[in-house]
This record gives C-alpha cells, structure tokens and sequence, in this order.
C-alpha cells in the first residue's frame, strides 16, 4: 500500500491496483506505451484496425493483473466485422510484472467500410496452474464493444457491478498509446459486510461511476499525466488508497522446443507432406518470428 502522493509516480506500462478511502469500491487503471508499439509494428494494416488490438491488449492486461497466483490470462474475440478474430495474452512470471501479447486476424471476405469489430464471442480464460482450477467464461461481443462485454463478463461471472472505460489512439508522429480504467463494487463475503447501509453503498457506487464518466480519453492516455494523478483528479475527495502496480512488458513465449513438441505429434508422412526443400518453417502469429526445421533430423 503505498500514498496516492507518492514521488515516484507511475506513467506508462504499469498497472497500478487501488481503493476508494471508505467504500467498497475497488479499482485499477493501466496504460501501455512500449509494448504496444513493439506489437504493432508487426502489422501492416489500418490504424482503426490497430487500435482495436492495442485496446484489447490494454484491458487484457488489466484483467489479467488480478490474477491471484502467476498463470496466464487469455482474452479471444471472434466477430463478423473486418477483425474476424483477435487473441490477447497476460502471463505473470512472479516478480511483480506480466507479459502481454496481441495476434489480429482480418478477414479478407469483409469490406474495409464495414465496422472494425462487429457483432460475435468475447472468451476469457484463466489458468493459474496447480493452485486454481482453469476458469473460462464466455459473453457476448455486441456492436464490436469491449467495455461492455467486459462489464457483462464480471456481472455474469462474479456478480459484481463493473465500470469500464477503455481508449487507444495514434499520436501526430504515429507514437500508439492505450489505457484502461476499471472500478468495481467489492464483493460482500461476511454477515457484517452484509448489514452495511444499502443506501449508502448505492450512493456511493452512482457517484463513483458518473466522476469516472468525466474522465476525458485524452486525459487518460496523457503520458506526462501520472496513473496516481488520474486517480487523484477524479476520487480525491473520497481519497484513494493505493496497492501494488505491475509493470507490464511485451514478450513472446514461442520456443523451438515447444513447436518441436508441436511436429513431433505427426507421422513422417504428415511431415514430409508440409515439408518444403527439406525444411519445415513455422512462422509464430504473435511475434513473426520464422522457426525453420530440418526434416531429417525431425524423423531420424
């Protein structure tokens, strides 16, 4: 826990957890810089396009950050509109950061005045390894609106009243920059908790929403703006008590000896048969990156 006026401010790719003083309302807010832009350099496509990835990425990681032990959370979205399906990845590696990834795949069939992100599925799966059973939810993607989804995801699957507001945008030297802010009415576990004034909590829970309704895109993305300053312009008079904040990195978690595992699955026939030259190459979809294989060594 630390103070919202702490020196060390936290501006991009962190995720910084926090509280509103006196309520049950819980919170995080991110914004991604770096690893945003090393992923979008990987794709040749328009930017209303991209900035449908880099806010994905920005609520993966979001979401992700709430993982109880290191694992990794997996955000798929298929739809009608010219992203005809879209992966995004957090995974934690138990040092206080995580790794996120993005992948997009346009649909060649889709016409380039048709909406970016149509109507379809938003799946979310969870997988914290031995500690927790995997979890995977699904919700569904309506007008190509990923806040939404994501509110519905938490009411549907925690019943537990969400706010989200997400922005991606291209600065004038073609700089990307994502954000995400989530606040979320904390779940009533004890007869106490249960007793609270019902008033109140409603009360509450209404003002905090419409303060995070003036909150400006711009404002959100504002590098030279701290998440902590964020914070204190909109819930400063309730006052904000701050948590941990997880510094977020793109990374990517394709290996040789994963694909390996991968072909040696198939026969020598199925080998031979994707096989060019001798060589098999496999190009990974998050980072590009070509992996080529000599056949002979893969069936001897």
């Amino acid at each position: 826990m630390t103070s919202l006026l702490n020196d060390n401010g936290y501006f991009n790719d962190h995720c910084l957890a926090f509280q509103i003083e006196a309520q049950d309302i819980k919170g995080r807010i991110i914004r991604l810089d770096k690893p945003l832009n090393e992923i979008l350099t990987h794709y040749d496509c328009p930017d209303d396009i991209k900035r449908e990835l880099g806010k994905a990425m920005a609520l993966t990681a979001l979401l992700g950050s709430m993982m109880k032990f290191d694992g990794i959370f997996t955000m798929q979205i298929k739809s009608d509109g010219r992203i005809k399906s879209m992966v995004s990845d957090f995974a934690t590696n138990g040092n206080g950061s995580g790794v996120v990834r993005g992948y997009i795949n346009i649909a060649d069939d889709v016409g380039p005045n048709e909406p970016v992100l149509g109507n379809g599925q938003l799946m979310i799966t969870m997988d914290q390894g031995q500690h927790m059973a995997r979890y995977q939810g699904v919700v569904e993607l309506q007008n190509g609106d990923l806040e939404n989804s994501a509110e519905e995801y938490f009411q549907t699957s925690e019943q537990l009243p969400t706010h989200v507001m997400i922005s991606c945008d291209k600065s004038a030297n073609g700089h990307w920059s994502a954000a995400a802010i989530m606040i979320q009415h904390l779940a009533q576990n004890t007869q106490s908790e249960m007793t609270r004034d019902d008033e109140k909590q409603k009360d509450d829970w209404n003002t905090a929403t419409i303060l995070l309704s003036t909150l400006k895109p711009e404002e959100l993305l504002d590098s030279e703006l701290s998440l902590q300053s964020v914070l204190f312009r909109l819930f400063h008079e309730s006052g904000v008590r701050l948590f941990t904040a997880t510094q977020i990195m793109s990374g990517c978690r394709c290996s040789e000896d994963k694909l390996r595992d991968v072909l040696a699955s198939f026969d020598t026939r199925e080998l031979r048969d994707i096989a060019e030259d001798g060589v098999i190459s496999m190009t990974c979809e998050f980072c590009k990156t070509d992996h080529k294989f000599e056949l002979k060594k893969l069936i001897n």
